[in-house]
């Protein structure tokens, strides 16, 4: 049986990229910070956003598909609002986290602004690890991830962008999201 069958495995899994991606967010913090730059006639300048969600996760072809519910964000130059994702946990490629515990890969997106007209739609990919060892399904995980700006709608429409972002998700399914970097509107 493989440690992630269960939707709490999956939830831990996710938890694991959240954690390298706010390093990862970090890193690109120094390189954000300044006066918007114009580019070819829009303004690009940093975007940084904190969120927070509840996990729910259920089996899928690529291993786990982790939902993102319930998300309240606030951030520069978005302000505030809804937000949810939906994410696949890559269960089949799980590498080790060092510490007996598994990591895998991630890939999906996330809606800023979900039920709203002015929607930013972000595209992820990293890896989440569990932290420590033990069940995966009691686990909590850190995700570390990169993200480009898949498509605005809206306020947001022709946006464009990209940065690094970080999920923490603790054993009771409550994730902290940070996304650090750049867009262009």
């Amino acid at each position: 049986m493989h440690p992630f069958r269960s939707g709490r495995r999956v939830r831990a899994a996710l938890a694991l990229p959240a954690l390298a991606l706010s390093g990862l967010a970090l890193a690109g913090a120094s390189s954000a910070v300044g006066a918007p730059e114009a580019h070819h006639g829009r303004v690009s300048e940093p975007l940084v956003v904190r969120g927070t969600d509840i996990v729910k996760d259920s089996p899928c072809p690529a291993g786990i598909c982790i939902e993102l519910t319930d998300g309240a964000f606030r951030g520069t130059p978005v302000g505030t609002g809804a937000y949810d994702g939906s994410v696949e946990l890559r269960v089949a490629e799980a590498f080790p986290n060092g510490e007996g515990g598994v990591c895998a890969p991630i890939r999906g997106r996330i809606t800023l602004g979900a039920g709203t007209p002015d929607r930013l739609v972000l595209a992820v990919a990293g890896d989440s690890c569990q932290d420590g060892a033990g069940d995966p399904t009691t686990s909590s995980f850190t995700g570390l991830a990169r993200f480009t700006v898949a498509y605005g709608t809206g306020a947001w429409a022709g946006a464009s962008g990209h940065g690094n972002a970080s999920f923490v998700e603790d054993n009771a399914d409550r994730e902290q999201m940070t996304l650090i970097g750049r867009i262009r509107h």
